[in-house]
């Protein structure tokens, strides 16, 4: 039976660290042979992967921080997509409305599929409701181009409209999902968002991390002991948070056990999305990172020297199944696939 471990990163790194000390104690034992050469080869094996894991929860020191929600704030939270605000920042817009904040949620894609987006809008209102945000607190407007489409026009008239958005409400906190090669409505989302910023601007602006197929033994922490802990003679599943895709710190911020569980209870209204996944995978507490309105961005990370490329590579030479089971990663951008978001070619090139 298979053990998952959700949020606890310390877990699977201790279960490498024992591999790499039973191997090389039989090793010692054994003494020669090819058993114990076989040994050899397992401790080396297992000792790089208890190294590597080793740095990465010395990274997550480095990288998150606890935080204290500062308000009550005017929070506006902005997604693409239903599920996409409760991941993010279902946790903090529960308390700040708590606490005798504001808390609006805009989302801006509607889904596809026939039928869906009126049921999604209502599994949205149900769960946000739970978190005392109801009435036009909680809108949908068709703002962002279809998922396989470039359509720049479309963009720069959301533009205008997310300005307009921002505007009428006037906050003190804008939350955006991260620019991190995840979904191009994700990124569309926190590439418009920075062109309208102005330097009159006196709120603040954070990305959610939420998926990316970045993969960095410096920036992703979580993801290296995700990678790692498969080797774990597959008896182990490490299920992290999401990391950052840079050096920005990544902010966790501290939730009460109502608060949380009240995020558990949103994730769960969301049937069409596989809800119980979201309740295991989804309930950490939240986890912003302050956004750069100095970057200019074209891409989330390098391709060219990326974890993804690479795979992508094996996927060529070895048989799918096999490299897949073995190096698993998301292929590239949602609607994007096999390549990642381009933020010039969304902006400016035509279909």
């Amino acid at each position: 039976m298979k053990l998952k471990v959700y949020f606890k990163p310390a877990i699977p790194v201790g279960l490498l660290a024992a591999a790499a000390c039973f191997f090389s104690v039989a090793f010692v034992i054994l003494g020669s042979g090819v058993i114990a050469l076989a040994a050899f080869a397992l401790a080396l094996f297992y000792t790089t992967l208890a190294a590597m894991s080793i740095l990465a929860l010395l990274r997550l020191a480095v990288l998150e921080r606890w935080q204290d929600w500062q308000g009550p704030a005017r929070l506006l939270i902005l997604a693409p997509h239903e599920d996409d605000c409760v991941i993010s920042a279902g946790g903090v817009g529960a308390h700040n409305s708590r606490i005798g904040g504001t808390t609006r949620i805009v989302y801006l894609a509607p889904d596809e599929a026939p039928g869906m987006a009126e049921r999604r809008a209502g599994e949205a209102r149900e769960a946000w409701r739970v978190a005392g945000v109801i009435g036009d607190d909680v809108r949908h407007v068709d703002l962002l181009p279809p998922l396989r489409q470039r359509d720049p026009q479309k963009l720069r008239a959301a533009s205008g409209k997310l300005r307009s958005i921002i505007d009428e409400f006037g906050p003190t906190v804008v939350v955006v999902p991260m620019f991190e090669g995840g979904h191009v409505h994700h990124d569309m989302l926190a590439a418009l968002l920075g062109t309208i910023l102005t330097d009159d601007d006196r709120f603040e602006v954070f990305e959610a991390p939420e998926y990316s197929p970045y993969a960095s033994l410096w920036y992703t922490p979580h993801r290296v002991i995700a990678l790692c802990s498969r080797w774990l003679f597959g008896l182990v599943s490490y299920y992290g948070p999401p990391d950052g895709i840079d050096c920005r710190p990544v902010a966790k911020y501290r939730l009460d056990p109502d608060d949380l569980e009240r995020k558990r209870r949103m994730l769960a209204a969301f049937e069409s999305q596989n809800a119980p996944s979201l309740v295991v995978t989804r309930s950490y507490p939240d986890r912003l990172v302050s956004f750069d309105r100095n970057a200019k961005r074209s891409v989330p990370f390098d391709f060219r020297w990326s974890y993804l490329r690479f795979v992508l590579a094996m996927r060529r030479l070895l048989p799918t199944r096999l490299v897949d089971r073995l190096l698993p990663v998301q292929l590239g951008t949602v609607g994007r696939e096999c390549s990642l978001t381009d933020w010039r070619e969304e902006w400016t090139r035509d279909p």
